[in-house]
């Protein structure tokens, strides 16, 4: 929610073909009248013209789920208000059919954006010129892309990868924040291999460490030099990001452990450190690999 908050806070949601106004606040909505098995969340915006749009993602659409849609959406009017429309973000396999309930007492229609009308492929080139060119403007459309297209064998994720890869690189030339790549990364949650997935979220968290270190080290840099400040604040806040992510793991760590870490002056291999905090399944292991370097 962190992340998605970060990317779609002060923009519309235009890029949905929905006039809406700027978003202000996301927040999350699992209401307890309804059991939930899957580990999921529904995700409700406010716009600053008083408007809540509650977003549901859902691969291969089916009528059947319009019903839990539409218990979610009544009970979001219950706790908020009439103001609120549903949004489905539908891709992959999405049926035919009229998008809507209908019965004795009314009619449930939310707005579906079927995402597998679109070419994720085309559309990606299309915004790399866009970006080669200076036209490009719209960055939020860069979450929603993976989603683009039919589910055909491997094509989604080999797509969701693709405008990842575009993000990073974005990102590293300081056209786009590291949220939205992280928001992109959610988005593409369900298409990716969860090996990969993992590994890839992990190069998210750190882009934002070094990014909030970046930041620092432009504060102290005021007073030691830009390049040097840099330097220091990335190191001071990379060591302190794995001491908090080994305590958060394995609650407690050797003096030795900390001392080691704060000797460490290269910011690569305080880079692969951290990586390693959510891949050893032991503190021993970590202090193994740790020891190698």
């Amino acid at each position: 929610m962190k992340w998605l908050a970060g990317a779609l806070q002060g923009q519309t949601l235009e890029v949905l073909g929905l006039e809406t106004g700027r978003i202000e606040e996301v927040f999350g909505f699992e209401p307890a009248e309804i059991k939930v098995t899957s580990g999921r969340v529904d995700v409700m915006l406010r716009d600053d013209r008083k408007h809540i749009y509650h977003i549901e993602e859902q691969r291969n659409l089916e009528k059947s789920d319009l019903y839990r849609f539409a218990a979610y959406h009544f009970l979001g009017a219950k706790r908020w208000g009439i103001r609120i429309t549903d949004v489905i973000l539908a891709s992959g396999d999405v049926y035919a059919g009229e998008k809507k309930i209908v019965t004795s007492s009314g009619t449930y229609t939310p707005v579906v954006i079927d995402f597998s009308r679109r070419d994720g492929f085309r559309r990606l080139e299309e915004i790399r010129q866009a970006v080669d060119d200076g036209t490009f403007v719209n960055w939020t459309e860069l979450v929603f892309l993976p989603l683009y297209g039919k589910k055909i064998g491997n094509r989604q994720s080999e797509l969701a990868e693709q405008v990842l890869k575009f993000e990073t690189g974005l990102h590293r030339i300081q056209k786009i924040p590291v949220n939205l790549l992280a928001a992109t990364l959610v988005m593409s949650n369900r298409l990716i291999d969860k090996a990969r997935l993992r590994e890839l979220w992990e190069e998210v968290k750190m882009l934002d460490i070094l990014e909030v270190a970046r930041e620092k080290g432009m504060e102290e840099g005021k007073s030691l030099g830009i390049q040097e400040g840099e330097t220091r604040g990335i190191l001071k806040t990379s060591r302190e990001m794995i001491t908090d992510a080994l305590i958060e793991r394995f609650r407690l760590i050797p003096p030795h452990v900390s001392e080691r870490l704060r000797n460490m002056d290269n910011s690569d291999v305080l880079k692969g450190l951290f990586r390693q905090v959510f891949r050893c399944g032991t503190l021993q292991e970590f202090e193994k690999i740790l020891n190698q370097v």
